[in-house]
């Protein structure tokens, strides 16, 4: 017996043995205290009950849609591409390297997705435009575009070339510039959604990361001002703040200055738990958002409260990044520059890997190929 029947049934047990009992005598106070607990038991077997079915109802909504989902070849990406395609959404995933989109879309399909492939680079915005050309060609319709690609360089600010900031800011503002403004006009029609995958870094600049933030920053300033300026066109924009997340991108992260230090610390924040977001949650979460339409999605409780901490004191904040900045690594007198799956051999590494293990297991699943560092 599922759904709806169990709680029923046991309701109705309750009251008719109340019924029998109540001709008969005045229960005692173990019978009323069994009587509280199948009260209690079919409320909670209610609850579970309606919000697996509403949770199916919103799942319902993207069936038939067509999503297209940038950098949708590996980490949350590719994880994002099979949760609306579960939903019985067709996925376009785009990316770069022409076997990792084969690999990624011989992934989908076998698990029932109608998908299709698309090599792209989204700072190229004659690529993008051939990318939502495809798109609409191949499946005749587009309903929702994801905005994830993106890049991630780990280093104080000192050793940080002014290419790794150009190259952020192409990828994380151009390219989601790029993508809306070529997919608008079919959203449109629709009446679809723009996601975008924005972060905490968006909202909170973290020491280390301030190529990474500094895109983020603009990306999430494109996203809310374009959900603004859509109002009447029926398009819905969500701008998603997710935080840390298990998606083992720490071995495909450049780490700048002290690689073995760097590689240490952030493989250990990226995969702790109570830090950390479980990345088939987060997809969860996004997708039911996308049905929902909702505007403004933080996925995870500390992203939250970092978020409304800064809202609250910004200068208490700043002064505790100030801190922060002061506790990891300096720049030393050589500044190299290595990948995570180059960095991870030190032994503070693999001490990290092992506290973080969560996040290594993602690191087949969501098939991170570590030569490439875009997300």
């Amino acid at each position: 017996m599922s759904g709806w029947k169990a709680p029923v049934a046991l309701l109705g047990a309750r009251w008719a043995l109340n019924r029998y009992r109540n001709r008969r005598r005045r229960p005692t106070r173990g019978e009323r205290a069994l009587d509280l607990a199948a009260w209690a038991g079919a409320g909670a077997l209610l609850g579970v009950g309606a919000s697996a079915l509403a949770e199916r109802r919103r799942s319902g909504r993207l069936h038939g849609c067509v999503t297209l989902v940038t950098g949708g070849t590996r980490g949350f990406g590719l994880q994002l591409a099979r949760e609306f395609g579960a939903g019985g959404a067709s996925v376009v995933v785009c990316g770069r390297d022409p076997d990792k989109l084969d690999r990624a879309v011989t992934e989908l399909a076998g698990r029932g997705v109608d998908a299709h492939g698309v090599v792209c680079d989204v700072t190229d915005r004659e690529q993008v435009r051939a990318l939502v050309g495809e798109t609409v060609e191949h499946f005749g319709r587009l309903d929702v575009v994801v905005n994830n690609a993106g890049v991630m360089r780990v280093g104080p600010a000192e050793a940080m070339e002014d290419d790794y900031f150009t190259e952020a800011m192409d990828i994380m503002y151009w390219g989601p510039f790029n993508v809306a403004r070529e997919a608008l006009p079919h959203l449109r029609g629709t009446e679809g959604s723009l996601v975008n995958i924005t972060s905490i870094g968006a909202y909170l600049t973290v020491p280390h990361l301030l190529p990474y933030s500094t895109a983020k920053h603009a990306w999430a300033a494109l996203s809310e001002g374009l959900a603004a300026e859509t109002g009447r066109s029926g398009v819905r924009v969500t701008t998603v703040v997710p935080g840390m997340m298990r998606t083992g991108s720490h071995r495909g992260v450049l780490f700048v200055g002290d690689p073995e230090r760097e590689y240490t610390w952030f493989a250990l924040l990226a995969g702790l738990p109570l830090l950390s977001t479980n990345a088939d949650r987060a997809a969860r979460r996004v997708a039911s958002a996308t049905a929902r339409r909702q505007g403004f999605v933080v996925l995870n409780p500390t992203t939250r409260a970092a978020m409304a901490m800064h809202g609250l004191a910004p200068g208490l904040t700043q002064q505790a990044m100030r801190v922060v900045g002061r506790v990891l690594p300096s720049v030393p007198d050589h500044v190299s520059a290595r990948t995570g799956n180059e960095s991870g051999h030190s032994r503070m590494g693999r001490l990290a890997e092992s506290a973080a293990a969560l996040n290594e297991r993602a690191v087949d699943r969501l098939n991170q190929d570590t030569r490439d560092r875009r997300e």
